[in-house]
């Protein structure tokens, strides 16, 4: 298994998460696994983070860079969406992406805030990953 991890900005704290909690509390940290690969990202946002993929022709270099994971060929866009961190709880907003962004399985309209539960399936265009609180 393969994981990356990125900071926003680091705590020590640690909290226990139940499933389909939506409560972070202030230094939990948010995993993306994606099944088909068996890698996975850790998060720890504290305010924003971009989701999308690298492009070095127009040099887009989101904060989370999900082209090791097969971004490119699963039709995620440079600027796919968004992580935002509110009063303990982590809402992704799809970004205007091209070929959408799904909350278990419903799309999300662009610019319009969802929270993310433990638990949750996350799909970026094709790219398939689940959200855990650690």
């Amino acid at each position: 298994m393969y994981t990356t991890e990125i900071t926003a900005s680091p705590d020590e704290t640690n909290e226990h998460i139940t499933y389909g909690s939506a409560h972070i509390g202030g230094a939990t940290s948010l995993k993306f696994s994606f099944d088909d690969t068996g890698m996975t990202i850790l998060l720890r946002p504290k305010s924003s983070l971009t989701i999308g993929r690298r492009d070095e022709t127009t040099n887009t270099i989101p904060d989370v860079d999900l082209a090791p994971y097969g971004a490119v060929e699963r039709g995620v866009s440079r600027q796919h969406g968004r992580l935002d961190v509110a009063e303990g709880t982590i809402m992704l907003t799809d970004t205007g992406s091209s070929n959408g962004t799904y909350l278990n399985g419903q799309r999300l309209l662009p610019n319009q805030p969802r929270i993310l539960r433990e638990g949750d399936e996350v799909r970026f265009g094709k790219l398939v990953t689940h959200i855990s609180f650690q």
